[in-house]
């Protein structure tokens, strides 16, 4: 019996000092998140026989609707595993945001990363264009069913795509290209991009070029992007801006050029207290309304740091009061208002 005991004593001794060899590294942290925003919106000229319409969007207005989970594990030497899964839902009726059923729709990813040497990402990711563009719009992506940067960002994501990024000092960088997968042509259905992004003080700079092959029909069809934006800081309000421009190179339909400019201010009146004004600006070269003016006036207040009250009024001018892919309702304009709530956890 007592060698029994001794032998067993052997045992958990050796087990522990082979565990105490092995490189020590921080346990996995797994993350539940998201937001949930419910607003009402009152909108004029809402159809084309005119008419004005209130409605709750249920997908969020302010920040849309998002469940993720998020995962990190230590890897040690300052590298580290990591994923992301990111679902959109009505909150309406509970229902996923997208009308093909797609689970995580938002973002899926997975990754390794270095506080030094950065980070590779593999999955559905944000495009490069959305990343950079969300720096130098005045209302920080907020907003995103009615300001149109999140449609024109050169899609919104990519499939099959693999990112990097990381930050050398002020300096952001980003580069990827999401995988086409048509056999014998690696370009078609294929996006790359490059984008930078530079702080220093209150001044930031940044842009970014991405070429996409798009499926119209049954062709693949050359679409290149870039954009260019700019940011200021005075004490408590941010001035910032920039311009997009896409190509759509389609031999069988007219030239389509697509250009957005945008512009505005983000003001902390008070830390609870944020006033945001800005001025966006469509115009496509070969639709019948030509031009698109928004103008964007919003408030939000604080109750804590997870649950904003909100309320916006917007009001949208076309250049032609024509039904066309621009102007769907063939209206000279409409005006709107929201008011909400949204909350963090």
């Amino acid at each position: 019996m007592r060698n029994k005991v001794w032998r067993t004593i052997g045992c958990v001794s050796a087990t522990a000092g082979a565990l105490g060899a092995m490189p020590a590294h921080a346990q996995s942290s797994v993350q539940l998140y998201g937001t949930v925003d419910g607003g009402v919106r009152y909108q004029t000229n809402a159809a084309k026989g005119g008419g004005s319409i209130t409605t709750m969007n249920s997908n969020g207005y302010y920040s849309s609707n998002k469940l993720d989970f998020r995962a990190k594990e230590d890897l040690g030497g300052g590298w580290n595993a990591h994923f992301l899964l990111e679902s959109g839902f009505n909150l309406g009726n509970g229902q996923f945001d997208n009308t093909t059923g797609t689970e995580f729709n938002r973002q899926a990813f997975v990754g390794i990363g270095n506080a030094k040497y950065g980070s590779l990402d593999l999955g559905r990711q944000y495009t490069i264009a959305h990343d950079i563009i969300s720096i130098y719009d005045p209302f920080s992506f907020h907003f995103t069913p009615i300001i149109p940067l999140t449609t024109a960002s050169d899609g919104t994501r990519n499939n099959n795509d693999t990112k990097y990024k990381n930050v050398f000092g002020p300096l952001l960088f980003e580069v990827d290209n999401s995988f086409g997968g048509v056999a014998g042509d690696f370009s078609s259905g294929a996006t790359r991009a490059v984008g930078v992004s530079y702080g220093e003080g209150p001044v930031s700079v940044g842009g970014v070029y991405g070429h996409r092959n798009i499926l119209t029909g049954t062709n693949y069809l050359s679409d290149s992007y870039y954009m260019v934006g700019a940011g200021y800081r005075i004490g408590p309000v941010r001035l910032s801006g920039g311009f997009m421009s896409e190509d759509l190179q389609n031999p069988a339909a007219p030239h389509q050029v697509t250009n957005n400019g945008f512009g505005g201010l983000s003001w902390t009146i008070t830390p609870l207290l944020v006033f945001r004004g800005g001025y966006y600006q469509t115009t496509v070269s070969n639709d019948k309304a030509n031009r698109r003016g928004l103008s964007v006036l919003s408030l939000a207040y604080l109750l804590s740091k997870r649950t904003t009250l909100y309320s916006e009024f917007d009001y949208t001018s076309y250049k032609h009061a024509v039904v066309s892919t621009l102007n769907p309702n063939g209206k000279s304009s409409q005006t709107a208002f929201t008011v909400g709530i949204d909350h963090l956890f």
